[in-house]
């Protein structure tokens, strides 16, 4: 769904794109398409999957928990959600639409800095808006092969 398909550069072995807001909805979409079982965004701070029901079941660790509940990083989703703990993580279920108005707030909370990454991926915004995603070979590979 993304035309034309962005260009790359290598960087350290990684893929480099640049996508603008609504590149990146479709890409995340894309992503979610490849694989809805499967853990998606991941760092020591924050990680989710999509269960079979289509809910974002999100593991959210302390530190990065205490920074969303201080910055009021549920505005705008009713009823705030109930939370459970696992392992000393943080696991709260969204739908779909209120996973959308969470990364908004993530992105307001955390603009400039990078987002939550797994050693296959990761993103920043610049200053223009564009996100800037920095994709392993393996995870490149799976991508321009669907």
């Amino acid at each position: 769904g993304i035309h034309p398909v962005p260009h790359y550069k290598l960087v350290y072995g990684r893929y480099i794109i640049e996508l603008t807001a609504a590149e990146w909805r479709i890409f995340e979409v894309n992503l979610k398409k490849m694989s809805t079982s499967e853990e998606h965004t991941s760092t020591s701070n924050m990680s989710y999957t999509v269960n079979s029901s289509g809910k974002y079941v999100i593991s959210i660790a302390p530190e990065m928990w205490k920074m969303i509940m201080s910055r009021d990083g549920f505005a705008g989703i009713h009823p705030v959600p109930h939370y459970k703990l696992e392992s000393g993580r943080y696991i709260i279920e969204l739908a779909a639409a209120q996973w959308g108005i969470f990364e908004m707030n993530l992105k307001r909370l955390t603009t400039s800095t990078v987002h939550p990454s797994t050693s296959n991926m990761s993103y920043t915004i610049n200053s223009s808006g564009k996100y800037v995603i920095s994709i392993a070979p393996d995870l490149w590979k799976m991508i321009m092969s669907r």
